[in-house]
């Protein structure tokens, strides 16, 4: 897209274009043209910003979807699209609403490392040990959490444990992760056209992967029935795999591929489903949005490999987030520990020269 679309983009946008380039602002959502909100470190609060008026906003936003390759109207009001920079957008506007709503996920230039995040106690040593060992030895992870809680910022570090010399296939819906390894191949969603032709779905990115002989599948954000096709991939020798979706808790991500994998049309059993997700994942890793703003892992599991008698998961927690409360600045007081549990796979890891450390901690370290 030319410049100067971008600068129309701007140039409509102009009532919250401080915001736009205000880096302590991580969103911007707009309820019609009278009220503004920001959020800062995890908070929200209301800025004294505004558009002249509903047509002013509109306008901003009819642009937003030309430069998005969209239509806004009566018929099609809503859509998902980006600024100039990368940030996220989303529109909804009348009938579907009593307003025109528009909200901005800002695209975050910097790129977050392993020593950040524990550095802003996202999580600890021990766990980013642990993790760095489940990846180097292949274990399949999904990443599990709400809305803006941290998913895309892990996957992104977690792709720095990976050997330069891996091939790497990367597919999302809009990109997202920033991945500085060598050998990346990037594949990306398109929506249909404006005569509902065109569009590539993630499952037919997952097709063409599996012919782009990768090492790693690291898939953005798993949404719908493309969750068969990659338990298909998990389950033929694709070790190593990473990918997001949304849940609270790791045994609801669990549920959450169950009913993905039913939108795929398929008449498979329920135990079936269950039986294959229990062989494909092997860990799952939580992040959520704490009540002081802030943004943690609150628990890794380990998922083993068959069902119970009664056919339900087998999920062994590695680590828990503890919590006291918080402190006198309204700062939550809490640690990811160790539950004292030891992954299935620590003998494998001894034997490729990663230690078990005592099990109070129940964490790898390399050796």
């Amino acid at each position: 897209m030319s410049d100067l679309y971008a600068d129309s983009v701007l140039f409509h946008l102009r009532p919250i274009q401080a915001l736009i380039e205000d880096d302590s602002v991580s969103e911007i959502l707009v309820n019609g043209p009278d009220q503004v909100y920001v959020e800062r470190q995890g908070r929200l609060q209301q800025v004294d910003v505004r558009f002249h008026g509903d047509d002013e906003l509109l306008a901003a936003c009819i642009n937003l979807a030309q430069y998005s390759a969209k239509r806004l109207d009566s018929d099609n009001p809503r859509f998902d699209g980006r600024l100039p920079d990368g940030s996220r957008v989303h529109v909804v506007t009348p009938p579907i609403t009593t307003s025109v709503h528009l909200a901005i996920r800002k695209f975050q230039d910097k790129r977050f490392g392993l020593k950040d995040l524990i550095g802003l106690g996202f999580l600890t040593e021990d766990a980013a040990r642990f993790l760095k060992v489940a990846t180097l030895m292949q274990r399949n992870v999904v990443v599990s959490g709400g809305t803006s809680s941290g998913k895309t910022t892990l996957l992104n570090v977690m792709s720095g444990f990976l050997d330069d010399h891996e091939r790497i296939v990367l597919l999302e819906d809009s990109p997202e992760l920033q991945l500085r390894n060598k050998h990346v191949v990037s594949l990306a969603t398109r929506p249909a056209d404006q005569h509902g032709e065109g569009a590539i779905t993630m499952r037919e990115l997952l097709h063409s992967t599996l012919r782009l002989r990768p090492d790693r599948i690291l898939v953005g954000e798993v949404r719908g029935p493309e969750a068969l096709d990659l338990l298909n991939a998990l389950n033929s020798g694709h070790g190593g795999t990473m990918t997001s979706l949304h849940a609270n808790s790791p045994t609801q991500a669990l549920a959450k591929l169950e009913t993905l994998c039913l939108f795929a049309g398929e008449e498979i059993p329920p135990r079936a489903i269950r039986t294959s997700i229990a062989s494909a994942v092997d860990i799952v890793l939580q992040c959520s949005r704490i009540q002081d703003g802030s943004r943690r892992v609150t628990a890794i599991s380990e998922v083993r490999s068959t069902l119970d008698g009664d056919g339900n998961y087998v999920v062994t927690p590695l680590f828990t987030l503890h919590t006291q409360g918080l402190d006198a600045f309204g700062k939550l007081i809490g640690r990811l520990q160790g539950s004292g549990n030891l992954p299935s796979f620590h003998e494998e890891a001894k034997a490729k020269g990663w230690f078990v450390k005592p099990i109070a901690y129940g964490v790898l370290e390399e050796g």
